[in-house]
């Protein structure tokens, strides 16, 4: 590996130096100001540790003689591309028909403004910025004024103004910049801020962009929000419209008490027998009666003998004539009044709680605007009551609005609630324990919407 390096490097100096004879002066002056800065590079590389191939660069610049390629040997060894590469820049104008044409007092101002655009532009990196000290290009001018003697006495070096330059700020690290380098520098600037500042005006944009998609997206999702919260409110007045029509419809009536007729009946039937009787006292009468029929009794059946023949009448005796029997004025002592037994009751609730608990103040003797279930208590056993929906009609409507915490926690229903259902009817009667004085579900009636 290290024969064929050594032999591409042979190579590369003669056909630098077969090159060489072929150039002019401008283009020997160019490739030895290349060499020159190529070696004041390496010599400064070759310093650092473990730098083995600037080292061999560095010696092989120094050994090449005048008019050699830089290029040639930093990229024959290797390792030092990026170098190649501005170096190769630096020496690009030697192959311009123009700089070829020139002649050696314009050549040697053209090497010298290449010089100083190449430093301006370099500076700032520590591998060119500390080796190409004023100094070092002190050298490197003069020996290009030896090649190439200018028209006119040479201008200060840069290493005089950087003297002068020191003195007056104390740094001696900057060097005479050419129109040519300034002019440079500030294009660079202003392309650097007119980057920037497309730069900032595109994060501007995003950001404004940003805003403004984010304010649709608000936009759009509160009319959409608007509509649906509009339709609900007009779907809830229509039905409280309709709600409100169909309240003059009778739905669940009141159930009469069982038993009423007959206590009427009965009652009617009585007054009707003490007028029959003309009396005010049912028992005298009723003594009265049982004497006649006795009496008539004993009249009417005759006494048969053994062997007789019975005779049969002609005719009927006549009935005698009714007997008014005074009534003694004795006082009749009327029986202690027996206790009064135990009776059904019925009463009324509102609706109840979530967990099917009816509160025992709210309760009701008779049907209310608030009652809708009607409890029914059996005398036998108190505890436990029989209960039904049962409602006024014009509130049936609102107790179907709130169906889930009026009439689900007490009640199932055969079928599904629909917005044309206006009635309630029961199909079985729930059941309901008094525990703790409070009146729990035990068994939900079962309804029917209709």
């Amino acid at each position: 590996m290290k024969t064929h390096r050594i032999f591409l490097t042979t190579v590369g100096l003669l056909a630098s130096a077969s090159l060489t004879f072929a150039q002019n002066a401008n283009q020997a002056a160019v490739d030895t100001l290349t060499k020159d800065v190529a070696k004041a590079v390496f010599g400064s590389l070759q310093l650092l540790p473990n730098n083995l191939k600037a080292a061999q660069i560095y010696d092989q610049l120094t050994n090449c003689g005048e008019g050699c390629d830089a290029t040639v040997i930093i990229r024959t060894v290797g390792g030092y591309d990026a170098v190649g590469v501005k170096m190769e820049e630096l020496g690009r104008l030697k192959n311009t028909a123009r700089f070829q044409a020139m002649s050696p007092e314009d050549a040697n101002a053209g090497i010298r403004q290449e010089l100083a655009q190449f430093y301006a532009k370099y500076k700032a990196d520590k591998n060119y910025g500390k080796p190409l000290s004023p100094a070092v290009q002190a050298q490197l001018l003069a020996k290009i004024d030896e090649m190439l003697p200018p028209a006119i006495a040479p201008e200060p070096s840069p290493a005089a103004i950087n003297t002068s330059a020191a003195s007056e700020t104390a740094t001696g690290d900057e060097t005479s910049i050419t129109p040519e380098a300034l002019q440079l520098s500030k294009l660079e600037r202003r392309a650097t801020e007119a980057e920037e500042k497309q730069l900032l005006m595109m994060i501007i944009g995003a950001l404004v962009g940003l805003v403004v998609g984010a304010g649709g997206v608000y936009i759009f999702a509160y009319r959409a929000l608007k509509n649906e919260v509009d339709r609900l409110v007009d779907d809830n007045n229509r039905l409280s419209r309709q709600n409100d029509g169909l309240r003059t419809k009778p739905t669940n009536e009141p159930r009469q008490p069982q038993g009423q007729g007959d206590f009427r009946q009965k009652a009617n039937a009585y007054d009707a027998i003490l007028a029959e009787l003309g009396t005010e006292n049912p028992l005298i009468a009723i003594r009265q009666l049982k004497q006649q029929t006795d009496n008539a009794t004993l009249k009417s059946v005759p006494v048969m003998r053994s062997g007789e023949p019975v005779i049969e009448p002609d005719t009927l005796a006549k009935p005698a004539p009714p007997v008014h029997i005074q009534a003694q004025a004795t006082p009749i002592q009327t029986a202690a009044p027996l206790p009064t037994p135990a009776r059904s009751e019925v009463f009324y609730f509102p609706p109840p709680d979530p967990n099917g608990q009816f509160d025992l103040p709210q309760k009701s003797s008779s049907l209310s605007p608030e009652s809708a279930y009607r409890f029914s208590i059996s005398a036998a056993n108190p505890s436990v009551a029989s209960f039904r929906f049962e409602a006024e009609p014009g509130r049936v409507a609102r107790f179907l609005t709130y169906r889930n915490y009026m009439i689900e926690p007490a009640c199932e229903s055969e079928n599904s609630y629909t917005p044309t259902h206006t009635r309630i009817t029961m199909r079985r009667d729930g059941e309901a324990v008094l525990e703790n004085s409070v009146w729990r579900v035990k068994t939900k009636a079962l309804i029917r919407y209709e």
